[in-house]
């Protein structure tokens, strides 16, 4: 019998149900009930007929985004219905994940500074991951990079100046934790096999002006 696994919780984000920005607003309302709500409750908060929203609510169960329950009966009479949000809280998945990665590597290498079997370790993990996500398609490697790093919530910058790119912002940092050297030296070998066979990309940590830099050299 093959195995049954639930949908990938992707599928869930916002960005991947392509919403209407009213369906979003509905959608949002609905996520500020824990329990669920009446779409009656939902077209009340939002100023709008209780028909228009029950037609959203309709089209976000139509797309998955929202469950339909039956609420408890009290005496005769046809059950109201509750619907509630299925789409995850992304700060919420980011900041869990974050915290799970920061427990990982610290049983793997504490936080303190790394030894040369344990950057040698973390290069090459960074090194799977990269060629996991499809990295050894090196060709336009250099070329997709910027736009890759802004994807995976880095926001590069790159100044007239010069080649190298600053990391301002690290999906790996949340809620007073930093990273540890170990998942820094990971993201190095993630960078290291991301890079084609004619360019050297060396990641310089904790820069300041709270930014890391990415050295883009020819090799």
């Amino acid at each position: 019998m093959p195995d049954s696994l639930p949908r990938p919780t992707t599928e869930l984000f916002p960005e991947a149900l392509n919403l209407s920005p009213k369906q979003r607003e509905v959608l949002a309302a609905l996520q500020r009930h824990s329990a669920g709500a009446k779409a009656s409750t939902v077209a009340e908060e939002l100023g709008m007929h209780v028909n228009t929203a029950r037609g959203h609510i309709d089209e976000l169960v139509s797309a998955g985004a929202v469950n339909v329950l039956s609420a408890p009966t009290k005496g005769r009479g046809r059950p109201s219905l509750i619907f509630q949000a299925r789409v995850p809280d992304n700060k919420a998945v980011a900041e869990e994940y974050i915290t799970l990665v920061e427990v990982l590597t610290t049983m793997l290498a504490g936080k303190e500074d790394l030894d040369d079997a344990a950057s040698a370790k973390a290069i090459e993990i960074g090194r799977r991951w990269a060629r996991a996500a499809g990295a050894e398609d090196s060709d336009r490697a250099l070329d997709t990079l910027f736009s890759t790093l802004r994807d995976m919530g880095f926001d590069p910058a790159t100044r007239p100046d010069s080649t190298d790119i600053e990391l301002q912002a690290c999906p790996f940092v949340s809620s007073g934790l930093k990273p540890s050297p170990f998942l820094c030296a990971v993201h190095a070998g993630f960078l290291q096999e991301s890079s084609d066979e004619d360019t050297i990309i060396n990641l310089v940590p904790r820069q300041p002006h709270n930014v890391c830099r990415l050295e883009i050299k020819p090799a």
